[in-house]
C-alpha cells in the first residue's frame, strides 16, 4: 500500500479504529436478586415495530425476530429543557417466556453503534436469549442516536498521498466542519449523561432490574452506570475492561510493547516460526529505521478491487498496523509473515491485514469519541509516553481536536475506582493490546464480589472464544462469582504462526489444530 493509503489506514486506525476492533461485546443473566423469580414481566414492546430489514444475511432472521424504535430523552438532561434527541433502540425478544431481567449491551469505541454490532455478536452467543431479551441502546452520539459521526468523503485506501501529518490534518479540518453542522451541544455527550439516558431506557421499556454487558470502553461505560444506579443491576460481565482509574490514551504504546514482546517471545517458542523468523526484532526495527532515513516509494492494489495505489509509505503507518493487528488472536499469527516480507519490500501482506480489519468505513463515531475522551481521558495526561517500538497514536490524534473541541465536564470523583458488590465477571485475553488483564485485576479491588477469568491466547474480547460463550452463560444464569471457573480456557493457546502463505508449516506444526478457533 503506497503512502496516502497506508497513511490513511492508519491514521483512521489511530482516532477511529484503534478502540474498535473489538467489535464483539457482552452478554449477562443472572438469578432474580430482590423480584419474584414467578413474576412475569410485560415490556413496553407496544412502544416498538418491526425492524428493518439488515444489508448482510447473517442476521436477517435475528433481526426479523425482534424490535425497533426510539425513545426520546432530553440533550440536557440537567435542565431538562430545550432539545430532545431520539435514542435508537433494538429489543431482540426471548427465545421462551421471558425473564424479568434482560441483557442490556454497551458497545465499544467510544463510538461504537450497539444496535449494529449488538446481532452480530448475539447470533454466536444465542443461549443468552434463551430466557431473556436482549436491549441494544445506541448511545447518544453513536449510529441513529443524533450520531456525530463525522466521516471523510474518500476511503482510507484512496488517501495514500498523504503523509500522517497531513491525514491527520485533514481530519481535523473535516471534524471542524461538522463540528459546525451538528445540530447537537457536543459537551452533552459523555459517558454519565449517557448512562443515566439507558437508565431512563429501562424504566420507559418497563424493567426493573437489567443485566449489563459490555466490552472495551463499554465496560467504562458499565462501570458508570453502577455506580449512577446500582440499584437497578442484576448483575454485569465487563470483557476487556478499562476501569475509571485508567486514563484510556496513557498507556497505547507501553501496552501495545509488552503485547509485541510477548508475540516476539511466542515466535521464539514455537520450532517453525523460530526457525523461519530468526531475526524477527531485528528486522521489524530496520525496517522503520530504514524507512525513517529513506521513506520509500510503493504500489500496492486494492485487497477487494484490485486498484493499483502509488505512495511513500511511512514508518509510523508500520508500527500502527502491527499495533492494531495484535487485538485479533487469528490475524496475529500472520504478523511474523507480514513483517519479514515488508523488510523484503513486499507490503502487501500488511495492507491486506489492513484492510481485513477496518473495511472501507471506520464504523465509530469519531465526534462522540472526542465528546468523551476530551472531556473525560485526555483531561488526565500531558504526553504521548511512546514507547521503544510503537507511538501513542490515540493521543497524538486527539491531541489537536481536544484543543477546539467544546468540552464537557466530570468531577474529579469520577476517575476513582467504582465500589460495588454487585456479581460482574470480569474478563481479560493475555495477548490484548490495549485492555490487558493488569486493567480487570486493577477494577476487581473495589468489586467486592466478582471474579477475574484471564484467559491465555486471546486478544481483545474473549467471551466468544472457546467454552467462554458457556461460561458467561453459566454466569448469568446463576450470577455467583465464585463458583465461576476458567478451567476449560486454559487449553486457549495463541494459534501457531504462519511460516509461509500456505501457513504454519514448521516441524510439527502443520498439524496443529486451533480446536477453539
Amino acid at each position: 500500500m503506497d503512502k496516502t493509503t497506508f497513511i490513511q489506514y492508519i491514521a483512521s486506525m489511530s482516532l477511529r479504529k484503534y478502540a474498535t476492533l473489538a467489535l464483539t461485546c457482552f452478554t449477562l443473566q443472572g438469578c432474580e436478586f430482590g423480584i419474584d423469580p414467578d413474576v412475569t414481566i410485560s415490556p413496553n414492546y407496544h412502544l416498538l415495530s418491526s425492524c428493518d430489514k439488515p444489508d448482510s444475511a447473517a442476521i436477517a432472521n435475528l433481526v426479523a425476530e425482534s424490535l425497533c424504535g426510539t425513545i426520546s430523552v432530553f440533550e440536557d438532561r440537567a435542565t431538562r429543557n430545550g432539545r430532545k434527541i431520539d435514542l435508537n433502540i433494538m429489543v431482540i425478544p426471548a427465545i421462551s417466556s421471558s425473564q424479568p431481567d434482560p441483557i442490556f449491551f454497551l458497545a465499544g469505541g467510544p463510538g461504537q453503534s450497539a444496535v449494529d454490532v449488538g446481532p452480530f455478536l448475539f447470533s454466536h452467543l444465542h443461549r443468552l436469549r434463551a430466557e431473556r431479551d436482549i436491549v441494544l441502546v445506541d448511545q447518544r452520539g453513536t449510529g441513529n442516536s443524533n450520531s456525530l459521526a463525522c466521516e471523510l468523503e474518500t476511503s482510507a485506501f484512496e488517501q495514500v498521498n498523504l503523509s500522517v501529518a497531513a491525514a491527520t490534518e485533514m481530519q481535523i479540518e473535516n471534524l471542524k466542519k461538522c463540528l459546525s453542522e451538528y445540530e447537537a451541544n457536543v459537551a452533552l455527550y459523555t459517558t454519565p449523561i449517557a448512562m443515566d439516558d439507558l437508565n431512563e431506557v429501562r424504566e420507559v421499556l418497563g424493567y426493573k432490574k437489567i443485566n449489563l454487558l459490555g466490552i472495551s470502553y463499554g465496560t467504562r461505560a458499565g462501570l458508570v452506570y453502577i455506580r449512577r444506579h446500582q440499584d437497578t443491576v442484576r448483575s454485569a460481565v465487563l470483557d476487556a475492561v478499562a476501569p475509571l482509574t485508567m486514563a484510556i490514551p496513557k498507556n497505547v504504546a507501553a501496552d501495545a510493547q509488552a503485547a509485541f514482546e510477548r508475540l516476539l517471545s511466542d515466535c521464539k517458542k514455537q520450532p517453525g516460526c523460530k526457525e523461519t523468523y530468526p531475526h524477527l526484532k531485528e528486522h521489524f526495527r530496520l525496517l522503520v529505521e530504514g524507512l525513517e532515513q529513506n521513506p520509500e516509494e510503493i504500489t500496492l492494489h486494492h485487497p477487494r478491487t484490485g486498484k493499483a495505489t502509488k505512495g511513500t509509505i511511512d514508518p509510523h503507518l508500520i508500527n500502527r498496523l502491527v499495533r492494531t493487528v495484535m487485538y485479533d488472536r487469528t490475524l496475529s499469527r500472520l504478523l511474523p509473515l507480514a513483517i519479514e516480507e515488508a523488510f523484503r519490500g513486499n507490503y502487501a501482506p500488511l495492507s491486506t491485514l489492513a484492510y481485513t480489519l477496518t473495511g472501507e468505513e471506520s464504523g465509530l463515531s469519531s465526534g462522540m469519541m472526542a465528546s468523551v475522551l476530551c472531556a473525560e481521558d485526555m483531561t488526565r495526561i500531558d504526553s504521548a509516553g511512546n514507547s521503544r517500538d510503537f507511538d501513542n497514536a490515540i493521543y497524538e490524534a486527539l491531541g489537536p481536536i481536544c484543543e477546539f473541541w467544546p468540552r464537557g465536564s466530570v468531577s474529579e470523583e469520577y476517575f476513582e475506582p467504582v465500589v460495588s458488590d454487585i456479581p460482574i465477571l470480569l474478563t481479560s485475553g493475555t495477548l490484548d493490546p490495549v485492555t490487558p488483564p493488569k486493567y480487570g485485576w486493577e477494577a476487581s479491588l473495589t468489586l467486592s464480589n466478582s471474579e477475574h477469568i484471564v484467559i491465555p491466547g486471546v486478544g481483545h474480547s474473549v467471551i466468544t472464544a472457546g467454552c467462554m460463550p458457556d461460561i458467561v452463560y453459566d454466569f448469568i444464569n446463576h450470577p455467583e462469582p465464585t463458583k465461576i471457573t476458567g478451567s476449560c480456557g486454559v487449553d486457549l493457546k495463541r494459534p501457531a504462526f504462519f511460516t509461509s502463505l500456505a501457513g504454519p508449516l514448521g516441524p510439527g506444526e502443520g498439524k496443529q489444530e486451533d480446536k477453539h478457533r
